[in-house]
């Protein structure tokens, strides 16, 4: 079940779009042409995280050798070339919730720690720019999720208090941002067995394993 909502507030990457592991094969690559070996670990450390805290843990897990600067000027260059090749598929289930939500009327909003110049790029590979005109970005606010401010935009955006926003997320930051921002937040793993960055459960008022369940839901209970 959901509680009452009137909007839904939803991130990109690694929820809408499969890009992390775009991202992932970039950094990865570019950590060994560099010298540095880019672990799992490491890794989901960054997932959801907005660009300067992606370099601190970065900056903090390769030590003084490390020049973030140079890693993110190629790891772009790399990920670029790559997605204008490969492109980047929709996850299960956002085709119908965006059906749904205009279907029914449901006002929604892209807010996302990517910075708009790569949420646009992404959004345009995957050939659904269009289902977004309005977009809050970590270009928007002082500092990123898990900090609130990105949803608080957002909710100011719909002109919404933000306890009558669903804010759906698949990460950590997401979520916590979500929570300090006061509003409905709704947890999407995909299958995985512990949601990521073990989000405290009283953090979020539903959890589902797609977009695809939380769709059915909404159609369910709205």
């Amino acid at each position: 079940m959901l509680p009452r909502f009137r909007a839904v507030v939803l991130d990109l990457d690694g929820l809408i779009l499969d890009t992390e592991p775009t991202y992932r094969r970039a950094w990865r690559q570019t950590a060994a042409e560099l010298g540095f070996d880019f672990t799992e670990a490491i890794a989901r450390r960054l997932e959801g995280q907005s660009i300067d805290t992606i370099a601190r843990i970065l900056s903090d897990a390769f030590g003084p050798g490390f020049d973030f600067e140079t890693f993110h000027r190629l790891s772009a260059r790399r990920w670029h070339r790559w997605v204008e090749v490969h492109g980047i598929p929709v996850k299960p289930g956002y085709r119908r919730l965006m059906e749904l939500l205009r279907r029914r009327r449901i006002p929604y909003l892209l807010a996302t720690n990517s910075q708009r110049r790569y949420a646009v790029k992404c959004l345009t590979l995957a050939g659904i720019a269009a289902d977004f005109p309005a977009i809050v970005s970590r270009d928007d606010v002082t500092a990123g999720k898990p900090a609130p401010e990105i949803y608080l935009r957002a909710c100011e955006k719909l002109a919404l208090p933000p306890a009558l926003c669903l804010a759906v997320e698949d990460s950590f930051p997401g979520i916590l941002a979500a929570h300090r921002a006061g509003t409905q937040p709704v947890l999407v793993t995909y299958g995985n067995a512990v949601p990521p960055g073990d989000v405290p459960e009283n953090h979020w008022v539903a959890r589902f394993s797609s977009l695809e369940q939380l769709a059915e839901c909404i159609e369910a209970c709205n």
